[in-house]
Formats: C-alpha cells, structure tokens, sequence
C-alpha cells in the first residue's frame, strides 16, 4: 500500500511559558513526510495530509499556507477529500497536499513549513512533548495500491516545544492565630490540642508547569517570643509544630524538602493545607501581647522528578 509518515520538530530556540500573557505566537515548525516503496518500482506518488489532536491534548492551532490542518479528534469534517497532481504543495483548503515525483525522486518532501500557535495559559507539561496524529490518502504507482480513505497514524508526530518549569503561588487565608493563650497551662493546652489549632481554611495556592519542591522552615525555630525575646530562654519562649505536606514538623532540624507533582495551571492539584498547633501554654511565660514567629515557605520548580507525589489536600 502507499503511506507516509512524518516528522516534525521545534527548534531548540522555541521556548513556551505557560504564565507569559502572550503565548507562543505563530513558531515556523518544518513538517518532512516520508513515502512508502514497495518491491523494484512501487512507490507513493501523491498524498493528501491533515493532523489531528488526540483527546486530552491541549489546545494549539496549526495552519499551513494559511489555512487550519490541525482537527479535534473525530472532527476533521471528511478530509483529507482529494488528490491533485497539479497542486504539488500548494493544499486545498485545510488539507496538506504534496506529489513525490517520480521512481528517481527523493522519498522526502521538501519541508512544508507549518505555523503553531499556541494560546497564553494553555496548560502544557515542562519536559513533555506535543503528540499528533497524521491521517492521509495517497495514490500509489508502480505496483504500489492506492488508500482513497482515509488512515490514521497514530502518534507519529512529536513537537518538541521546550515549556519552561514556571510557578506561581500565594497564600490564601488569615494569620495563624492561637487566640489569648496567657492562661491557658502547658498540661490543658496538651489534653485538647484540636482547641489550640489553627483553622484547615488556610492553605498555600500553587500553579505549575512542572513538578516543585517546597521547603518550610521557621525563623524562630519553630517558637513563638515577643520582639527583644531571648529564644534561649523557656521562659521567653512558647512552642509550636507546624502541619504541612502531611507532616508535623516541630524543628528546623526535623524539616526535610517534598518533591510535588505538577500542580497544573489551573491549580487543580496545588492546594496545600497549613495548620499549626501549640504545644505550651502561656501561663508561666514571661507576659507580653505579642508572641509571634515566621513561617517561610520556599517553592523551586524542577523539570522531572521521579519520586514526586500529589500534594494536594496533604
């Protein structure tokens, strides 16, 4: 039978952030077909190309010569229709035509320069390609037959955009607040520690590209003072444990890095609940209005990671 498959890549310099306002704009991408021979003579003369986009893949629009080749899946109103000789390259509206040549002809064509674009916040993975389908009918000479309907070749098209590893994030919720604490004792703060817990309404919001890791440490060491406090003093100081990421952590010491899967753009799994729960109460501290402490939370979006969990709702 006579086919083709194709190739098309990015080049190198082509870089999409996801978070930029303005997309990716109308990149030249080179799309090379090769033809099918048979035994001695068989060879595929002409074919007539149009892409399609699996479901799930994100939304881009390619045209070639001005005209849109990329279709939904299942939605590619009954192109590729025809073959014509005299249209070497050219393409009738939304179809990618190209005429081999003869038995001595190259079975490359020539690049057929497609225009991608795609739109800004378009929700593309860092590190993984874009993959397309090819669907065509070509005639076939020398022995070689003809395919008047349409056939698929699943994946054959990989546009390698290099997304870059973005991320946003910001903190959604109230000051983590224990209330007045002067009387309460170390022992009743102890038997009822759900009372002395922030609310679960405060979380971290994250949108990325790609997978993160997320530090958290605190700048007291994880203990509240007032300001002139001496953190060396128990007497000037009250502690406290912080839940992040699914862990208690009560120590800088003790507060080890997560790696996180890509939140999305849309931030659909990047939503990291932040909860802290005092351990002392504040009856025999020192007396001041304002015991408080920082918290710091560092993001660093990564390309891959191997060992990245799901880190929302932990």
């Amino acid at each position: 039978m006579c086919g083709v498959t194709g190739d098309a890549t990015a080049p190198a310099s082509i870089t999409y952030d996801p978070f930029s306002p303005s997309g990716l704009s109308e990149v030249t991408i080179p799309l090379v077909l090769r033809r099918n021979r048979g035994i001695f003579t068989g060879r595929t003369n002409e074919v007539s190309v149009v892409l399609t986009a699996p479901a799930g893949t994100p939304p881009l629009d390619i045209t070639y010569r001005g005209y849109k080749v990329l279709y939904p899946e299942g939605a590619t109103a009954g192109r590729p229709r025809a073959l014509d000789s005299r249209d070497n390259g050219a393409g009738a509206a939304g179809e990618i035509r190209y005429d081999f040549g003869g038995l001595f002809a190259s079975d490359l064509s020539t690049p057929l320069n497609l225009r991608v674009t795609v739109p800004p916040g378009t929700d593309l993975s860092a590190g993984e390609p874009i993959v397309l389908d090819l669907q065509y009918i070509c005639s076939g000479e020398g022995g070689l037959f003809s395919l008047p309907v349409p056939v698929r070749d699943a994946g054959s098209l990989r546009i390698n955009v290099n997304t870059v590893s973005a991320l946003q994030a910001y903190y959604a919720g109230s000051v983590l607040d224990f209330g007045e604490i002067g009387d309460a004792t170390t022992t009743a703060v102890q038997a009822a520690p759900d009372r002395y817990t922030t609310s679960a309404g405060n979380t971290l919001r994250v949108r990325s590209s790609g997978p993160f890791e997320v530090r958290m440490r605190s700048q007291n060491d994880f203990k509240l003072t007032y300001r002139g406090g001496n953190l060396g003093d128990t007497a000037q100081t009250i502690r406290y444990s912080a839940r992040f990421l699914g862990r208690d952590v009560a120590s800088n010491a003790a507060s080890t890095p997560r790696t996180c899967a890509r939140a999305g753009i849309a931030g659909e799994a990047g939503m990291l609940p932040l909860r802290a729960t005092l351990q002392e109460g504040g009856a025999s501290k020192t007396p001041a209005p304002d015991y408080a402490d920082t918290l710091i939370i560092t993001f660093t979006p990564i390309v891959t990671a191997s060992s990245a969990v799901n880190c929302a709702g932990l």
